[in-house]
């Protein structure tokens, strides 16, 4: 195994909270959310207030999408040691629903890209761009619910005599995929829980998904360090 690459990856995780919190906060001032009720005139006056930091943060959430790919490289790596199998079906769902949401990170950064490069346009256009980044960023909640599931299922399935991972993570995973789940609300509302900017549409999915990052990858972190000392006993990993 390459022990270097697998805690680059892991750390990488990390990197993405950091990332998205220093993006969404003081790059464009997206938290708390913009609201969606706001007119289409409300809504481009904060864009030519802050078209430099949306830019800016819009740049970092790229990066961020990145390292969640390489996130989503060292769980796969380590869900391939719990699949016993010849077929690890749940490590390809993981990947792809990870690579899936790669293709969120990058439609969210160039939705709001492009809103702020040409921020006194037409208003409402910019207020469709806007809604389309926000839309992205949340209603697409059944990627990382079902990547989170994948890794659940796995944990939960691992009947080796030392699991990789410990088995209150794979209920945590599952738990954090049900988390996800009210985004898929958010075309209903413009106002309320609901809403993306509402307490089960934003918040608390938001939160959720850092604490998913930081749980996971100290957990990676101490699964590979596992593996290197089967390896280094002569067992197989």
């Amino acid at each position: 195994m390459n022990s270097t690459s697998q805690r680059a990856c892991a750390w990488a995780g990390f990197v993405v909270v950091a990332l998205l919190l220093v993006a969404m906060g003081p790059a464009a001032g997206f938290l708390p959310p913009l609201r969606p009720g706001d007119s289409a005139a409300e809504i481009a006056a904060i864009y030519q207030e802050r078209a430099t930091g949306i830019r800016i943060s819009t740049v970092l959430i790229l990066f961020g999408g990145a390292c969640f790919a390489a996130f989503t490289a060292a769980i796969a790596a380590q869900m391939r040691r719990m699949e016993h199998r010849a077929t690890p079906v749940l490590t390809y769902l993981q990947l792809v629903c990870g690579g899936s949401v790669i293709v969120v990170f990058i439609s969210v950064a160039v939705c709001w890209s492009v809103a702020a490069f040409r921020p006194d346009r037409n208003p409402e256009l910019v207020q469709l761009l806007n809604d389309l980044g926000w839309f992205w960023f949340l209603m697409t909640a059944t990627l990382p619910a079902l990547q989170n599931a994948a890794l659940g299922f796995a944990i939960l399935g691992d009947r080796a005599a030392r699991p990789v991972m410990p088995r209150w993570l794979g209920f945590f995973s599952l738990w954090i995929a049900v988390l996800f789940l009210p985004g898929l609300l958010l075309t209903f509302f413009k106002t309320g829980p609901f809403a993306w900017n509402g307490l089960l549409a934003f918040w608390i999915p938001f939160f959720a998904f850092g604490a998913w990052f930081l749980v996971v990858g100290v957990q990676l972190l101490k699964a590979i360090g596992q593996q290197e000392q089967l390896q280094s006993s002569g067992r197989s990993a």
